[in-house]
């Protein structure tokens, strides 16, 4: 099994350079649900971040764009429970993506709940606010 950066990701994802998406395309074409590749949950949490801010997705896109990761089998991600759960927080929520994670992967080591300072984070299933 092999790691993939975030960069990698999002080449083979947005497809806007060809050097790049010609080596990540042989790249995927080489994975198999007996060796795949493997995403972190942070890489998770950056391929989010820049396909929002850097590609303009909206919700929805971003939503359809990670349970496409999630169910690849080429594809293994990082705590799967985890990030389906905050994959559904996120999609009915107002909170960012990486905030779900860090809920849903602080909930699932144990913890109560998350302190955060962020009004909208703090809505999300155990998350409360510092005051």
């Amino acid at each position: 099994m092999i790691g993939l950066d975030t960069n990698v990701v999002i080449r083979y994802l947005a497809q806007d350079d060809a050097a790049q998406t010609r080596k990540v395309s042989q790249l995927m074409g080489t994975l198999s649900p007996d060796e795949p590749g493997f995403i972190n949950l942070t890489t998770l949490c950056e391929i989010v971040w820049v396909l929002k801010r850097n590609y303009h997705l909206d919700k929805q896109g971003l939503v359809s764009v990670v349970e496409s990761l999630l169910t690849t089998r080429q594809l293994l991600v990082e705590n799967l429970a985890v990030a389906w759960k905050a994959l559904r927080a996120y999609e009915c929520g107002k909170a960012d993506f990486s905030d779900a994670v860090i809920a849903h992967a602080n909930l699932a080591h144990g913890c109560d709940y998350t302190l955060t300072f962020d009004r909208q984070a703090s809505r999300l299933m155990g998350m409360q606010e510092l005051k």
